[in-house]
Formats: structure tokens, sequence, C-alpha cells
């Protein structure tokens, strides 16, 4: 019977993947990150964590009540025993269990058991990305729209959509400082015609952009719902957040959109400070501290802070209408904000944890 040292042989099988935890599955230390991201890089001889400790401390309690007969008993147990905690509440993910979070991180738009999605809705023109697509759409048309020399979208067009946008906010947004001279200028066009592209929306077809057959379906039958929802995809999974500003990549805070949004939709309906939503950001993962460095000016948690509200809160919940801002601050341009969640949020999803 195995009841000699136990404990080490858990972590023998839980870190040489001998209960058969796949490279993609989540890791069972219940770190919410997948196995190859967590314990799979981490050698035998390295201290073990306390999550894989604690596993083992389990194990050889259960042994010494009744030892096991055999390596596939205990190999049959460490995996229950594993899977269980993987199952478990953790306080610092705000009530998900590790496969819960799990689900946010990694298939986001593959469980249906964590969070569903609706396109049942009509984004109001307080979305921004999906209120810049629809003026792009309606100037490509049916003739599509002459590229630049540099395959960007026309000056002309650029500046007077610009123009129509610092109507519509009334003053409430910054508009382009020192004007604007191509489409990188006015960076919110830029990014939309680029998600646009990613979600197989429009396309350049001989020096124009046009508008793809599954674009012109969905605007034809005024599925307004459908598009938002491939935006937010392609958004979401394909473009590059880091491409918007000047920090590290830090892929963490692209890759928990859903928490993110998780956390919006059960904090929410009050406005909540933003250091509210980046203290909970850090607590679920604090590995993201590693991805800054310090600088002259501010301490690496505080890179990491403004890069969680710059990408997750203002260049995308916000950007897309699922969140709104008012600032803490006079000035015009405040340093601190309030953040609640928008009415379109709970119509676009529904978390079932």
């Amino acid at each position: 019977m195995l009841t000699n040292d136990l404990g080490a042989q858990a972590i023998v099988l839980i870190r040489t993947n001998s209960v058969k935890t796949g490279r993609n599955d989540p890791c069972p230390c219940g770190s919410g990150k997948k196995y190859k991201h967590c314990c799979l890089e981490k050698s035998a001889d390295r201290p073990q964590s306390d999550s894989a400790q604690a596993i083992a401390d389990e194990i050889a309690a259960a042994a010494a009540e009744q030892p096991f007969a055999s390596l596939e008993e205990l190999n049959v147990f460490t995996a229950q025993v594993m899977d269980q905690r993987n199952r478990r509440i953790v306080a610092d993910f705000c009530g998900l269990s590790p496969k819960q979070m799990y689900h946010l991180l990694y298939d986001p738009f593959t469980s249906p058991e964590t969070v569903s999605f609706s396109s049942d809705l009509a984004p109001a023109s307080d979305s921004r990305i999906f209120w810049l697509f629809t003026a792009l759409a309606e100037a490509i048309g049916e003739t599509g729209m002459k590229a630049t020399a540099k395959g960007n979208l026309s000056l002309k067009f650029c500046k007077t959509l610009a123009q129509q946008l610092r109507e519509e906010d009334e003053g409430t947004r910054p508009s382009c400082i020192g004007g604007i001279r191509s489409e990188t200028d006015f960076e919110e066009l830029h990014c939309t015609r680029l998600v646009a592209g990613l979600a197989g929306l429009i396309r350049k077809y001989r020096g124009k952009f046009v508008l793809t057959r599954k674009c012109r379906d969905m605007l034809a039958s005024q599925d307004r719902g459908s598009l938002f929802f491939e935006l937010f995809k392609a958004y979401a999974t394909k473009f590059n957040w880091a491409y918007r500003d000047r920090y590290p990549e830090a892929e963490i805070v692209q890759i928990s959109f859903l928490y993110t949004l998780f956390l919006l939709a059960s904090f929410g309906e009050i406005k909540r400070g933003q250091q509210f939503y980046e203290d909970k950001f850090l607590t679920a993962f604090p590995m993201a501290l590693e991805m800054f460095q310090e600088t002259p000016y501010s301490t690496a948690e505080d890179e990491a802070r403004r890069c969680y509200f710059l990408r997750a809160m203002d260049r995308f919940a916000v950007f897309f209408g699922l969140a709104e801002l008012a600032s803490e601050s006079q000035g015009m341009y405040p340093h601190r904000y309030e953040i609640r969640k928008s009415a379109l949020l709970d119509r676009f999803l529904t978390f079932k944890l």
C-alpha cells in the first residue's frame, strides 16, 4: 500500500502531469491560468506553491485514514481533489472559482454555462465604436471609398467625421489636439477601421474600402446587434490593445476582458472610483505587476494601474458603451474618474455564476 510520503508523491503527480492535466486545462493549483502557463513551467525541484502543498496535505490526510492500494488509486484521487479545488469559490476572484475564471480567460465565447451574449439589441450612439463604424459603413456604401496612397481613409472623410463627433460629444470629451492630417491622427476612427477589418466587415479591393457580403447582409436586415457582436469579438480577441498606447504588452489586461465586464456587472450599479476596479484586477492577477517597470516618475504598480484603466475601462468598456465615466476632478484633463455600468452591458451579456 502507498502510505509513505504521499504528500511528496502527490506533488510529483501534479507537476509531472501524471494525473493527465492537459496543457490547455485549468492549472490544478487554482490560479485560474492554463496549466502550461503555470505549474507546468515549474520544475519539480523548485519549492511547491501553497496550493500544491495544500493538495498534497489533503491527500496525505486521506491516506492516513484509508491507504491507497496502488498508484492508480492515488492518481484518481489526486485528480478528484484538484477538480474539487478548481470548483471552489476564491475570494480574490470576487466569488468566482478557478474553473469559472479559466472559462472567462480562455473560453470567453464557448462557455455558455458561464456567460452568454445577446445580439438582440440596438446599440445607441453612446457606443462610440458602433457610432464610428456606422458612419464609416454609410460612407463606404455600395460604391466603396477610395483609399489614400498609404492605404488609409480619405482625409476629407476623417475631418468631417471628427467635426460630427465633436458636435455629438458637446465638449464632454477632448477633441483631437493639433488637428487631423491623416486617418492615424483620428485614433478612435483608425482603431475602428482596423477592428472592422479584423471582424470581416470591411476590406480593401482594388484600391478601395468596400463592405463585405457579411456586412452588407447584416446592414440590409438591420441586424445591428450582430454587427456590434462581431466588432466586440474582433476587438477582444484579434486586435492588439497595446497598439493604442505606450505601455508594455501585458496581455493579461486584454485576456481578462470578460473579468472586467464581470466586475462592472457585479459592482457597477453605482459610481465607483477607478481605483476600486484597479484593486480588484491586481488582486486577481498580481502577476501583472511583474509586466511593468518603475519609471523616474511612477512605480511599477502605478504603471500597471494606469494601463489597466486606459485599456480595459476607457478604451474597451467605455469605447463599446458598456460603461460610463464621470470625472472626479475639474479641469480639461481630469486624472481620476468614477465608473458605472451602462444599461447596454446588462442587455448584451449575462453571467451565469
